[in-house]
């Protein structure tokens, strides 16, 4: 069963404002450079913390790669 879906591990804004001590709005700021994946849920946002983890282990590398994504989810390419 190599073929299993793998789903992000997403939490809200003030969840991963909590887990890495920061404010909100640094989190929101972030989403809004393209510098960490989430997804606008009507009025909620949604924040991929795995994505938000791998950037404070690798630092800032600049803005993510927008011609392919959409709200920081990639979309797939046909």
């Amino acid at each position: 069963m190599g073929d299993a879906i793998r789903y992000p591990n997403m939490g809200t804004v003030k969840k991963a404002a909590e887990i890495y001590g920061l404010s909100p709005v640094y989190i929101r700021r972030l989403c809004k450079e393209g510098k960490i994946r989430y997804v606008n849920a009507g009025h909620m946002w949604l924040v991929n913390l795995d994505s938000l983890a791998r950037y404070f282990e690798q630092g800032d590398p600049g803005p993510a790669e927008l011609g392919s994504t959409i709200h920081g989810i990639r979309r797939a390419v046909r």
